[in-house]
Order: C-alpha cells, then structure tokens, then sequence
C-alpha cells in the first residue's frame, strides 16, 4: 500500500512539472529563466548562429523581425543595444526582462535609457548612455559597432566572468573587457588568430551568439588562438635580423617590419616607393626624438622607463608586433612630449615652432646618412607583399578602423 501511494505521488508530481507553464523552466546552467519557446526561424535554421537564436528568443534576450524571420545578418542600433541591455540586467538579477512602455511623446527605446540611468552604476555604460543623444534619429538607426556592444554587456554583468582560455592579448584590441570575453569563451574571434574588429558593425546574428554564451555558459567556447609574427610570419627574418642603419645606429627587423609592410600596403606593393617611404617615415618619425633628446640632454626617468616595459610587457604581440616595438613607441612618445616642454619653457611664444624646426632639419639629416642592409635590398618584397595581403595584418591596421 505504502509503495503504491509514493508510486501515486511520484507520477502526480511528474505530471505537474510537466504542466508547468515555460516562464517557470529554467535550464541547469542557464543565468536566465527561459521564457517562453522559439518558434524556429526559418532564415536561421542550419546556420552557425540557430542555437544562439533560440536561446536568446526562448530567453526573452530578442526578438525576431517580424515573429517568422530573424535577420542575422542586418546591423542592431544604439538603441535596440540599449533595450537588449536592460533586459539583461533585469533578468540576470531575478527580473522578467518587461520594460516599462514609452510615455506619451517617448521613444520607444526611453524606458530601457531610464531603466540603465536609474539600475545601472557601471561607468562604461553610463559613458555611452551620455554620447548617445536621444533627441536625433541616429541613436535609433545608426549601427552600433562590436565594441560599444561588449562595454554595454560587461557592465550590466552582476559578477566577474570565470576564465576558461588561456588569452594574454586579443590582436586588434586592447580593451580589458574584450579580453575578458576572449577569455570566458563568450567571444572567439572571427579568424584562427582572433580577429575582434572593435569598429565594425554588430549583426544580430553576432549579437545572439555572445548574449547565448552569456546566458548559457555550457555555449561557451573553448579554443587556443594562433600566433601572428609581422617579423617571420611575413617578412620570413628573424626579429633581431638589422634592415636599415641611421646615422650608424641599427634598426632591426623588430621595430621597422610594422612600417615596411605599412608602406608596401599603402604602395600596392611597389617595391622602390614603398621603401622610400618607410625610410621616409623613419627618420621623420621614430629616429629623430632619440638623438634630438641626446643634443639636449634629454633622458627618461627609471619610472618612465618602467612605465614603457609595463606598457610593452602588456602589448607584446598587439598586431603582431613585438613588446620591443611597443616600448620602442612608447619611450620616443615620451621624449616628444619632454622636448616639446623644453622648448616651451625656453620660449614660450615661438618654442613649438622651434621645436618641429629643429625636428624637421634633424629628419632631413637622418634621411641621408639612412642607409638599408643587404638584408633589406636582396629581400623579395613583391613576395612580401603577396604573403602580407593575405595575412591578417591588413585587417587590423586598416580594414577595422
């Protein structure tokens, strides 16, 4: 009798869970309640981003354009970014993800502003919510890039994100909070090498995955990036392998491979020109604060010259440039502004003008004591530039500005 009664009860509760209405359900190990059941678009359906679609409809995340299709490849607004936004924060902390409706002469997108403003404290968003101006059209249909999408997501996130990837640096961005997303799986790049393209416009489709992985951390990614090497990977030398000598001073591979392949990109591979220029750009713009700043007796601080390493340490491999290149940039950085203070205090009416005078003359002398390598002069730069246009350099520098 007893075992027929628990045999009873146990069916009884079966069929009540059952009947359960799906705002109730929520998944294992999903960080929101599923709300209700995807209806299956049709548009998406055999795609790489269905399961993300379903996830992010079925959680209340968004919506389809109209109810039948979804459109992933369409750009999302600064506005529909903002709305996405605050029903993350809502349903992350217990909400149901419902705005408010607009009131009377609002936007349809005014109740998710009033709701980041009034529950929001993250920096970031508060950041962008004030760059938006509410009272143009282009809030509401200009794209909004991959970037701004992330720092919206990150800041509404009730805790740190947990790190399953082994990522020290995202290639085309220094922002902790990409990096932060390469490294809990919610974003993996759009090539081997992780290609994040900041400045790009966010497709919805792009938009589902990373808010799918969000919400469900058993959709997160596991990978290992490849590494891009300017120097071997293009050039095929060795970093410490010297191209050009200025004024006696040794330029290695290191630091002059980002404006050799700057400068054939820019010539369309034109061997003659492109080396002259990259010379060019050398003596105007890297050479001539180091010997300028020797004259004067001009020096960094060890502080300053710890805050380059740091600095270079954090960039190594940013672009596929080395943290010697880095520090190299930041430490000339430095001695531009101290020489350009130097003058100033000396005249401060016409020292910025002396100043790039000086530099000017300085360049031109630079220029023709420039002399490259043997190195340099029996590299195959036509072949350079084949093995560069297909590299993911191109990308970085100049196809996600």
């Amino acid at each position: 009798m007893k075992k027929s009664r628990l045999t009873a009860l146990l069916l009884s509760l079966a069929i009540l869970l059952c009947t359960l209405p799906v705002s109730a359900a929520k998944s294992s190990s999903w960080l929101v309640p599923k709300i209700k059941d995807a209806p299956g678009f049709a548009d998406v359906t055999g795609t790489w981003c269905e399961n993300y679609v379903k996830t992010v409809y079925e959680g209340g995340l968004m919506e389809g354009k109209p109810t039948e299709k979804f459109d992933a490849a369409s750009p999302l607004t600064g506005a529909q970014i903002t709305v996405i936004t605050a029903r993350l924060h809502s349903l992350l902390r217990g909400g149901n993800g419902v705005l408010p409706a607009p009131g009377e002469g609002e936007a349809w997108y005014q109740p998710a502003v009033n709701y980041l403003n009034r529950h929001c404290e993250d920096d970031g968003v508060r950041e962008i919510l004030k760059r938006f101006d509410w009272t143009t059209s282009d809030f509401a249909n200009v794209p909004c890039t991959r970037l701004c999408f992330v720092a919206m997501l990150a800041g509404v996130l009730p805790e740190p994100l947990s790190a399953i990837n082994e990522v020290s640096i995202v290639p085309d961005s220094t922002d902790t909070r990409v990096l932060a997303f390469y490294q809990a799986g919610i974003l993996n790049g759009s090539d081997a090498y992780g290609t994040f393209g900041e400045s790009a416009s966010l497709t919805r489709g792009a938009a589902a995955a990373m808010l799918a992985r969000l919400a469900d951390p058993d959709q997160r990614l596991t990978f290992t990036l490849k590494s891009f090497d300017l120097r071997r990977d293009v050039l095929c030398v060795e970093p410490e392998t010297v191209l050009l000598s200025v004024d006696g001073k040794d330029i290695s591979a290191e630091l002059f491979a980002s404006q050799l392949c700057t400068s054939l990109y820019q010539r369309k591979g034109g061997v003659d020109k492109a080396l002259s220029d990259a010379t060019q750009f050398w003596c105007d713009y890297h050479a001539p604060f180091q010997v300028l700043a020797e004259k004067k007796g001009i020096s960094l601080s060890e502080e300053e010259l710890a805050e380059s390493a740091a600095y270079a340490e954090s960039m190594d491999g940013c672009l596929g440039l080395s943290a010697a290149y880095w520090q190299q940039q930041s430490e000339s950085s430095k001695l531009n502004l101290k020489l350009r203070d130097l003058y100033c205090e000396a005249d401060w009416k016409s020292g910025e003008y002396l100043y790039h005078s000086d530099l000017e003359k300085l360049s031109e002398s630079l220029l023709q004591k420039a002399v490259p390598t043997d190195v340099l002069l029996s590299m195959d730069l036509r072949a350079v530039y084949q093995r560069l246009m297909v590299s993911p350099f191109i990308a970085w520098n100049f196809q996600n500005q």
